[in-house]
């Protein structure tokens, strides 16, 4: 399974008590560092025993080699990292409270994915954005040629469109799309451009709201389908829905007794729902296996120190 994207280093605050009021200190009961972002779904496979490379950028810098040592850690291949002789530092500050949670990031804006990124949130900030993309896409057609990689997942962003057509010219290969939070570029055509060339596309809810410029899940499922093979959008609390074939499929979300940080819980529910998949499972028991590590997800900080284990996962599949 080749996973493509940004990680980032998620550095996480819990148990506030309330939000905090400027000029007053808080120290809170809970606490934790973990890589995150595209490093959130690459962990959850692994953790399920699927084979999992990461193809991403990291620099020189001491974020980026903490990613590195979790990498190592958590088992995923790392022969298609690009290392820079300079930083390239991605950094998210996580507020959770309530069952909710804030951010405040940092990516440094060199090149490649995380220039892009901040090229889209902040235009201007980015001169050299997207020149490594063209060593990103040599590294990605040597993944494919020397590996037998049975299925992508990427984020569908612009900076991702070369890398999109080379996986996409690869008939049969199955492609597993998500996409993040830029509302100035979920409702354009270069994203319907891109989703097309999607086995599966997931995003959340208001995600799916921009793409599609409609609120109910259930339509803008549908829409998505239209583009897309099959189009799932996540609920939160309420589950997930999908639509394949000008069919819904629902599947409610995994009864937790608290939640704790809901930080990386849709990357998470993402790695089930590709292990689902890929083990062949019917459409409703990937949403299953979604639903249930992205529950398990968010009953811990971070978004994979409570994902489940393979054998975890398919007793509660069985059982819920």
């Amino acid at each position: 399974m080749l996973v493509i994207g940004s990680p980032c280093v998620d550095i996480v605050f819990g148990g506030l008590p309330h939000w905090p009021i400027l000029g007053q200190e808080m120290y809170v009961p809970n606490f934790a560092i973990s890589a995150g972002a595209g490093f959130n779904t690459a962990a959850t496979l692994s953790r399920l025993g699927l084979r999992v490379g990461l193809l991403c950028e990291l620099g020189n810098d001491f974020f980026s080699r903490f990613i590195l040592d979790e990498m190592e850690k958590s088992g995923i291949c790392h022969d298609f990292v690009l290392i820079r002789d300079y930083p390239l530092r991605s950094v998210s500050v996580c507020l959770s409270y309530e069952g909710e949670r804030g951010f405040v990031s940092y990516a440094d804006a060199h090149h490649g994915f995380g220039a892009q990124k901040v090229e889209m949130m902040s235009p201007g900030n980015s001169q050299q954005a997207g020149r490594s993309v063209p060593m990103l896409t040599q590294s990605l057609q040597q993944a494919l040629t020397v590996y037998d990689v049975e299925a992508v997942f990427m984020y569908a962003y612009p900076a991702m469109q070369p890398l999109l057509e080379v996986v996409a010219a690869h008939e049969g290969l199955p492609i597993f799309l998500d996409v993040g939070w830029y509302p100035d570029d979920l409702g354009e055509s270069s994203m319907s451009a891109m989703i097309k060339d999607g086995t599966f596309v997931m995003p959340n809810q208001a995600e799916a709201a921009l793409m599609t410029g409609v609120q109910a899940p259930e339509e803008a499922a549908c829409l998505l389908a239209e583009q897309a093979q099959t189009a799932i959008v996540k609920m939160g609390a309420r589950g997930a829905v999908a639509c394949q074939q000008g069919q819904l499929t629902y599947c409610a979300a995994m009864p937790v007794t608290e939640v704790i940080d809901t930080t990386g819980a849709g990357d998470a529910f993402n790695g089930g729902f590709i292990y689902g998949i890929l083990k062949g499972y019917s459409l409703a028991d990937a949403l299953r296996c979604g639903t249930i590590c992205g529950g398990l997800s968010t009953t811990a900080l971070s978004g994979t120190a409570a994902v489940p284990q393979a054998e975890e996962l398919e007793r509660l599949r069985v059982s819920l």
